[in-house]
């Protein structure tokens, strides 16, 4: 299944050929924007691709859904085009292959309603139908433009990201909320939007991957450390990697255990700060922090920083009594830098202003694209798809060759191109 169930494929990863998963987008949730209940979530999908394919290599879709379902409690229409967008955005993300359920619209039983490729004749196709057989025409186009030799653009590569997972983390922040605002996968989400948003290609790795592959390692809230791992983050900092930790880190052990010491205290070093308290608030109050002269809003989770001689002071408190206090920081550590941000906000936005001095520190060029619009490079193709409730200009060089779509795109619109 996909984000929201939570298993964890590394584990019989090993065993198998390819792994696939099931995506059905839109079946009443609301998601981000006036038509995100019609479009869905691209953040959701891109992290399962980003996920799953650094596994074995091969992923793709067992079940991606045709159209209009069923099973939810309210199953408005995709919009028009969303069912194609889903498609490209599979292969924007290194998808192997995509399939759906179902063929044909049940006459009888438990899914009387739900669409397939054709409708209850058997014979014509249906929207969704209309726009996978749009797919399969435009993926055999782009076959015939394949260069195997493709290198990433140097800028692009530059910025490559990986997310360090582990469901265990998961589990764990899931079992001990400490606050009925707190929701884990949502809150590394707004890491994976922050770097999309930024033009960041992103892997999203497991602890037996090689670091040093990275320029950027982000780990969201990764609860549960030991000594190896700490070592390991100070190593890939020292020798030229930027580390990004963010609140809830190193709270326990790996047995789920609080430290017989300081708060978090295995990576003070690490940070260049002590961890002393932290706090979350009830709704619907809302606190704020400020940053390079902007307000942000946060009332999930907030661990107050207090910083070691050297660091600096990304992001203070604006209110409550610890007003003034640190909430975000960074230091260099040998040849890279790591940095702690200790707030969860409301609405990303922070995460995002956070990382973006992360990488204009590191001197790394980044983009600034719009949440859920998404620009993705894959083996010599470009891909933008706009999951966005609005308008959107895709980045398409004056000399570059437009080969789907154009570049200005309506949601759900979708656009590739070859520079």
């Amino acid at each position: 299944m996909n984000m929201h169930s939570p298993v964890y494929p590394p584990l019989s990863g090993k065993d198998l050929d390819i792994i696939t998963w099931t995506l059905y987008p839109v079946h009443g949730n609301l998601e981000t924007g006036s038509l995100g209940f019609r479009l869905g979530n691209g953040a959701e999908m891109g992290f399962m691709h980003d996920f799953l394919r650094n596994i074995n290599g091969a992923q793709g879709l067992m079940e991606l859904q045709p159209g209009q379902v069923n099973w939810g409690e309210v199953n408005p229409q995709p919009y028009p085009g969303a069912v194609y967008m889903w498609i490209m955005r599979a292969f924007a993300g290194g998808a192997r292959t995509v399939c759906t359920y179902r063929y044909r619209e049940p006459l009888s039983g438990g899914e009387l309603y739900h669409y397939g490729l054709v409708g209850t004749d058997g014979v014509t196709p249906s929207t969704g139908g209309q726009q996978y057989s749009k797919a399969v025409h435009d993926i055999a186009m782009l076959r015939g433009q394949y260069r195997p030799d493709a290198k990433p653009p140097a800028s692009y590569a530059a910025r490559r990201t990986a997310l360090l997972y582990n469901v265990e983390n998961r589990w764990d922040m899931d079992n001990h909320k400490q606050t009925v605002r707190w929701d884990s996968m949502g809150h590394v989400l707004k890491y994976y939007r922050a770097l999309k948003r930024l033009g960041c290609p992103i892997d999203v790795i497991t602890e037996e991957k090689d670091f040093a592959a990275y320029p950027v390692l982000v780990a969201p809230a990764y609860q549960l450390v030991d000594e190896k791992l700490v070592q390991r983050w100070t190593d890939y900092a020292q020798r030229g990697g930027h580390l990004v930790l963010s609140c809830r880190t190193a709270q326990k052990d790996r047995h789920g255990h609080l430290w017989e010491g300081p708060w978090a205290g295995p990576v003070y070093s690490l940070i260049g700060a002590g961890i002393p308290a932290y706090d979350v608030l009830p709704n619907p109050i809302r606190a704020k922090v400020e940053a390079s002269g902007k307000l942000y809003e946060w009332g999930v989770w907030g661990d107050q920083l207090d910083p070691q001689q050297g660091t600096t002071v990304l992001a203070k408190y604006s209110d409550q009594f610890y007003a003034g206090k640190a909430a975000a920081i960074t230091h260099a550590l040998g040849k890279g830098t790591v940095t702690y941000i200790g707030v969860d906000s409301l609405d990303g936005d922070f995460e995002k202003e956070m990382l973006n001095q992360v990488f204009s520190n590191a001197g790394i060029k980044t983009e600034n694209f719009d949440d859920q619009f998404f620009v993705d490079w894959r083996e010599g193709f470009w891909i933008a798809t706009n999951f966005s409730s609005k308008e959107q200009v895709a980045p398409v060089p004056a000399e570059a060759k437009l080969l789907i779509g154009a570049r200005r795109l309506s949601p759900a619109g979708v656009a590739v191109w070859m520079e």
